[in-house]
């Protein structure tokens, strides 16, 4: 196993104390921020104590099933972060969430911050350009691409997270799971918000929120804005300055249209640009000198990268939607959903090696970049949905139709030169051009039967059809850029269309009006495609849809008079082509080659607990964990060149997949004698460790990470601003976020999370 310095990975015994340190602030276990009420509307009258304290763990209103409910009995594995805690937490993109949601993962880094890679219960997809196995969906649209996901959260009202297949009532299928960021909707009543914030490594954050009436009673209108930067928090020697930066600038504009109170229009406009500088990797053990035949390694350093490539990203991401809405009768309620979005990366130059430029052998002194990539992507898509929602006495039901086209469009410059090649010259550049087209079809229909006063059942399907045509070109080049006549050219073209049906069938018991409990059997699908990554016609092919079968149960319960809210969700998933690369004997040559494949059988299973305590009015505690297996339980094609050297990866953990995920914290309304209110927060996270690979190969192995984040607040009395600071990774503990193989003797590297950062925020609220 290959060993870094200590700033690699935190010990388990750092890791018991930085819990040790949250538990004696939170007074309770192993916790999380929790999914209080934003709002007074959102906490019903039952979760009110009997004695009349105001101490009690608010519930609130959430769309999980399309329809509002309250989070206490919505029989989906389901967790909430509420604007309060984004707020408190300064939680600025996605990636601030990491280790706070059980069964969630994500990684602190990624290609660009509008890029976001999820994994929920041990599935996800690392490939951006490849559909997510996590549905993203702001509002009610459907981001097909990992790659314009959101980079800021200013008008975010909640985030939901939805564990397990979403296979009947969202408009794309996905076998992990779904996020929802919900976003603040127009209001009558004048809203004004603002805040400043500046921090460690040059942080600058400034956003805005305002909300109104343009003619009362008829016409509302919001506008939220966001830019966030800082400089890189990794130190790059060979082009001396800072890299892995953040420059992003968004803005969403929203109308609300009520002319009758029966009809309402919500039209929405969003954008964002991202000039960040995309991901620079530090290798673990950098080259210092000799050739790329020969190298000599050096020590590894801790966020430092050597790669010699200037930063270069032009990303952005637009969209607009309109949301009709018409209540037919005291019963149904009709929805229209119509969107449009794009997004580009054009030009991204992205290093995969976080190595200098190094000659290639004695031999041939040439300069060379072991792995680089120039890409440009550009997408489009639209989607319309039709939504029919009834409720006649103890039956209520979703139904619909979905419409989904998108034109994905990409072209990709890979330097991938290995000095393991018996080669005496350096490979040329190869240049990927290809396009996929997609038309999804579906219908679908889920309904509620309530039974009795306590017992409900839950039946619902979707069946769906998809169609994709796939046009590709391989060409190489020479290092100048310019194409070249090589017996490696080739051109492709496919078609497939894919058909699925994905039925749910549930039941939830109110055994008390404090104890829910939820069983449910499911089954979710990830939509085939084409191999984007070919480097051959031979591997040009395309892979089949992976489906999943879900079983489920859990239970969601106050006590102490909704000072103590413990939820328990328990499941096991049973996968079927699960999505991946793999050797496999291709029909163009009869040869094995390596390309996007699927895995014929895997599983996943385990339990994931969350609570909230809420001792007494001044103290709000969370404690959360999971549980997970993960297993291939059939994939003897991982790896290979030729039948006699297949690698199995049988038995075999799937990759970011965390035996445990533990967080906690707490907020405290400190009892001090100053005019005003001071609140101190606290949060941290722990996992173990996990592998970056199918192979589980040790060195590809990411050791256990803890971190330690508090903040304190104060707002005066009777005022509308508040000032706060934010400390996140306090510990200063830098770890990889994933280790991955760079084609040449001893080039391990990867993404580490950001050091230590310390933000003062100014914030005013009208």
């Amino acid at each position: 196993m290959i060993h870094v310095s200590p700033a690699r990975h935190c010990t388990h015994q750092a890791a018991r104390k930085v819990l040790l340190t949250v538990l004696l602030l939170s007074g309770t276990g192993l916790v999380t921020q929790p999914a209080l009420a934003d709002d007074a509307k959102d906490a019903p009258a039952n979760t009110t104590p009997q004695d009349g304290s105001a101490s009690s763990v608010g519930d609130i209103v959430v769309t999980a099933t399309r329809r509002e409910s309250r989070l206490q009995s919505t029989p989906v594995a389901l967790s909430v972060i509420g604007s309060s805690e984004i707020a408190a937490h300064n939680t600025v993109t996605a990636r601030d969430l990491a280790g706070q949601i059980p069964g969630f993962f994500i990684a602190q880094s990624g290609i660009t911050p509008s890029t976001q890679i999820f994994y929920i219960r041990g599935i996800g997809n690392s490939d951006p350009i490849f559909d997510p196995a996590v549905a993203v969906y702001i509002d009610d649209t459907y981001l097909p691409r990992a790659i314009n996901g959101m980079t800021d959260l200013t008008d975010i009202e909640r985030v939901e997270m939805l564990r397990g297949p979403q296979g009947t009532l969202f408009g794309q299928n996905a076998a992990a799971g779904a996020i929802r960021y919900i976003t603040k909707a127009p209001t009558e009543k004048f809203t004004l918000k603002a805040d400043a914030a500046y921090g460690s490594f040059n942080t600058a954050q400034l956003h805005g929120y305002v909300s109104g009436a343009l003619i009362p009673g008829v016409l509302s209108a919001s506008l939220a804005v966001a830019h966030d930067q800082h400089e890189g928090y990794t130190w790059n020697p060979t082009i001396n300055r800072r890299i892995n930066d953040q420059d992003t600038t968004g803005g969403r504009f929203k109308l609300l249209f009520t002319p009758t109170s029966k009809f309402k229009a919500l039209i929405t406009l969003d954008g964002t640009v991202d000039h960040s500088s995309t991901a620079y990797y530090t290798p673990v053990q950098p080259i210092v000198g000799g050739t790329l035949a020969n190298p000599v390694y050096g020590a590894y350093q801790a966020n430092t990268s050597f790669a010699s490539q200037l930063p270069l990203n032009k990303s952005w991401t637009s969209g607009a939607s309109a949301k009709l809405s018409y209540e037919l009768n005291s019963h149904l309620t009709i929805h229209s959903i119509s969107s449009l979005r794009r997004f580009a990366q054009d030009p991204v130059n992205y290093n995969n090696d976080g190595q200098p430029l190094v000659a290639y052998s004695s031999a041939v002194p040439q300069l060379v970049q072991i792995s680089n990539n120039l890409i440009k992507y550009h997408e489009k898509e639209f989607t319309q949905e039709l939504q029919l929602q009834g409720q006649y006495g103890p039956v209520d039901f979703t139904g619909g139709l979905y419409y989904l086209y998108e034109d994905f469009s990409s072209d990709r410059i890979g330097y991938v030169v290995s000095a393991t090649a018996a080669s005496a010259n350096p490979a040329n550049p190869f240049d990927q051009v290809g396009d996929t087209r997609t038309h999804n079809y579906a219908a679908y229909l889920q309904g509620n039967v309530k039974v009795t006063s306590k017992l409900t059942f839950t039946l619902g399907g979707r069946y769906a059809t998809q169609k994709r045509q796939f046009t590709f070109a391989g060409i190489t080049q020479n290092f100048s850029g310019n194409p070249i006549a090589s017996s490696a050219n080739f051109t492709y073209q496919g078609s497939k269309v894919w058909r699925n049906f994905t039925p749910k069938v549930g039941v939830s018991y109110q055994i008390t009006p404090t104890i829910f409990t939820f069983a449910s059997v499911a089954k979710g699908v990830d939509a085939g495609g084409f191999n984007n990554r070919a480097t051959s016609l031979a591997s040009a092919l395309p892979y089949d849809q992976e489906t999943v079968t879900t079983y489920e149960g859990g239970f969601k319960t106050d006590w102490l008079n909704h000072r103590l809210r413990i939820n328990a969700t328990g499941f096991y998933n049973d996968y079927r082509n699960l999505q991946a690369t793999a050797s496999v004997i291709s029909p163009t040559n009869n040869t094995l080659v390596s390309a996007r494949s699927n895995a014929p059988k895997a599983h996943t299973a385990g339990f994931e607990l969350e609570t909230t305590a809420q001792p007494t009015p001044r103290l709000t505690a969370n404690a959360n964990a999971s549980y997970l297996l993960t297993r291939y339980d059939n994939f003897p094609n991982a790896g290979g060149t030729t039948t006699s050297t297949l690698i199995s990866v049988t038995g075999n953990q799937l990759p970011f997949s965390p035996r445990w995920q533990l967080s906690g914290g707490a907020t405290w309304r400190m009892p001090v004698k100053v005019p005003g209110e001071v609140s101190l927060n606290t949060n941290a996270t722990y996992e173990t460790s996990y592998y970056s690979d199918v192979y589980n190969y040790k060195q590809a192995r990411v050791g256990a990470q803890a971190y330690l984040n508090a903040g304190i607040s104060y707002s005066p009395e009777g005022s509308r601003w508040t000032l706060s600071v934010t400390g996140k990774n306090l510990t200063n503990h830098i770890a990889y976020q994933s280790i991955t193989w760079g084609g040449t003797p001893n080039l391990w590297l990867g993404p580490q999370n950001p050091p230590r950062t310390v933000v003062a925020k100014f914030a005013f609220t009208y």
